[in-house]
């Protein structure tokens, strides 16, 4: 409003120096000052009716947004009204829904918690279980252990006992006692070694060979097993007829004597004799002779006072058209035999030798009472013993030939009546 009557006051002061001007007739040059005074007034009147328009429009711009405003307040206004009639009700509804729910929460976290106490109770009387079994476990275990360290001890005692049977020329009681020796200690290699070599020399080869390569999975390089089992194939292969299977039987008792004395070239048996005599023996059944001389020769050099590898030397020297050499080996032969009976009366086998060496050498006298202690002391259990004897006599004899040998037969003869006596055989 202020620029409105600004405006009025402007035009009503124009209008007085107009009227002044057109009343004076005579034509008076226009003063400049005044005239620029009227100019500018015209101009700021007419920027003033400009402002007053642009304000007059801004006003109603402005009458307009407040009654939006005021239209909007009354809306918001009406809505919270509606909106507090609307809580008024649902407020309580609420309350009691939020009770339900509440309640309802309360009971479901006691059931949570009343399921997790009894996991938690499962699970600790599981644990307390495993621990139990745990623990008797190892109470078990101790105890097991504490029986087998008995058994061990008992079973070793037990060894000691069947290697003295054994050495007495008593195999049954030998294998017996080591029976019994398994019985303790299953899994014992010198249990299973020991029954295999007396089962060897009992000549039950069957269980021979099961106990050997029992020793063998236990300790596949057991050296003494795997002679041994050498041994057993030598004497099943003897006993077959010639051919390829006898072959391939020998020479599997070949590989595995070699593969034994490959790992101890001096390993002896429980006589004590080395098992080169043994492969020197088989080396002798195929006809090898020079290879038989050989092994002889390593087992004499294994056990030098022994007359096991001389008495057999001997008679390969002797094969060889070697007389001489025959005669000078059995006189060593002769007294080594000799001081092994002294030192062992029921040396069986070096009773057997001393018989041999003094027949070879003609003693027929000093040879008849050596028969007789043989015959004596021959182990009952072994099939071989008679049979190996007959073996080397009968070997001699051809030997020594026609007219030579004419006094071994005497002696040939009783022991094959010991042969037939024991129901035995002949050896190849």
């Amino acid at each position: 409003m202020r620029y409105l009557s600004l405006l009025a006051v402007l035009i009503l002061l124009f209008g007085i120096v107009y009227a002044t001007a057109a009343q004076d007739s005579t034509p008076v040059p226009p003063d400049a000052a005044l005239t620029d005074l009227a100019t500018q007034v015209y101009l700021r009147a007419q920027e003033a009716a400009d402002s007053a328009a642009e304000a007059q429009i801004a006003a109603e711009d402005a009458r307009t947004q407040a009654g939006e405003m005021l239209d909007m307040a009354g809306n918001l206004f009406g809505l919270f009204e509606g909106v507090t009639a609307v809580a008024g009700i649902l407020l309580p509804v609420l309350a009691v829904v939020a009770g339900f729910v509440g309640i309802n929460r309360l009971s479901q976290a006691q059931s949570e918690l009343t399921a997790a106490k009894e996991r938690f109770e499962k699970e600790m009387q599981e644990k307390q279980d495993e621990l139990q079994k745990v623990r008797q476990a190892l109470i078990d275990s101790a105890e097991t252990q504490r029986q087998n360290a008995s058994n061990a001890n008992l079973a070793l005692s037990l060894l000691t006992l069947g290697e003295r049977q054994y050495r007495s020329q008593d195999f049954a009681g030998a294998l017996e006692t080591y029976r019994r020796a398994l019985e303790l200690d299953p899994n014992s290699l010198i249990t299973h070694y020991r029954l295999g070599y007396v089962y060897v020399q009992s000549g039950v080869l069957d269980k021979a060979e099961f106990h050997l390569n029992r020793a063998l999975e236990i300790e596949r390089d057991f050296a003494p097993a795997l002679a041994a089992l050498g041994y057993v194939y030598r004497r099943i292969g003897e006993k077959m007829p010639r051919g390829v299977d006898r072959d391939e039987v020998l020479n599997k008792a070949e590989s595995l004597l070699l593969r034994g004395l490959k790992l101890q070239p001096k390993l002896v048996d429980d006589d004590n004799e080395s098992w080169w005599g043994s492969l020197g023996g088989l080396y002798r059944r195929r006809g090898q002779i020079d290879e038989a001389i050989s092994a002889y020769e390593r087992a004499a050099e294994v056990t030098p006072q022994s007359s096991y590898a001389y008495s057999n030397l001997a008679l390969l020297y002797l094969h060889r058209e070697n007389r001489d050499k025959m005669l000078k080996t059995y006189q060593r032969v002769e007294q080594l035999a000799y001081g092994e009976t002294l030192a062992e009366i029921d040396n069986y086998w070096a009773n057997a030798d001393l018989l041999v060496a003094r027949l070879a050498l003609g003693k027929v006298d000093e040879a008849e009472p050596v028969l007789g202690t043989v015959l004596e002391i021959a182990p009952k259990d072994s099939p071989y013993v008679f049979e190996s004897l007959l073996d080397t006599l009968q070997r001699l004899h051809r030997a020594l030939g026609p007219g030579q040998g004419e006094h071994l037969m005497p002696f040939i003869k009783v022991i094959q009546e010991q042969i037939t006596a024991r129901g035995g055989a002949a050896a190849n």
